[in-house]
C-alpha cells in the first residue's frame, strides 16, 4: 500500500502541476510563451487538471486535506512561475 499511496502523490503533483501552467500560461500577461494560450481552453484545461489533482490526493487524504494541498501547491506554482518568467526575462535583457 505505501507504493501505490507515493504513486498517488505523484499523480496529484503532476496534475495539479499541470493545471497550474495551463492555468498561467492561458493569462494575457504570462511572459513564457510569445502569445498565451487560448483563454477559455486554457482555463478549462487548467481547472479540469486541478480537480483531477484533488480527485486524486483525495484516494489517499480526506478530501479537506487534499483541497488544501491541492491549493497550496497551485498557489506555490503560481508565484514560482511568475518569479521564474521576471528572472528569465530579466536575464535575457542583459544579455541581449
Amino acid at each position: 500500500m505505501p507504493m501505490v499511496a507515493t504513486l498517488v502523490h505523484g499523480l496529484a503533483l503532476a496534475t495539479t502541476t499541470a493545471g497550474a501552467v495551463c492555468i498561467y500560461l492561458a493569462a494575457p500577461r504570462q511572459q513564457w510563451l510569445p502569445r498565451p494560450l487560448s483563454a477559455r481552453p486554457g482555463r478549462i484545461a487548467g481547472a479540469v487538471a486541478l480537480v483531477a489533482g484533488w480527485l486524486s490526493w483525495s484516494v489517499v487524504l480526506h478530501p479537506v486535506t487534499a483541497l488544501f494541498t491541492s491549493l497550496t501547491v497551485s498557489m506555490a506554482l503560481l508565484t514560482a512561475l511568475t518569479f521564474a518568467a521576471v528572472a528569465h526575462t530579466s536575464a535575457s535583457a542583459r544579455k541581449g
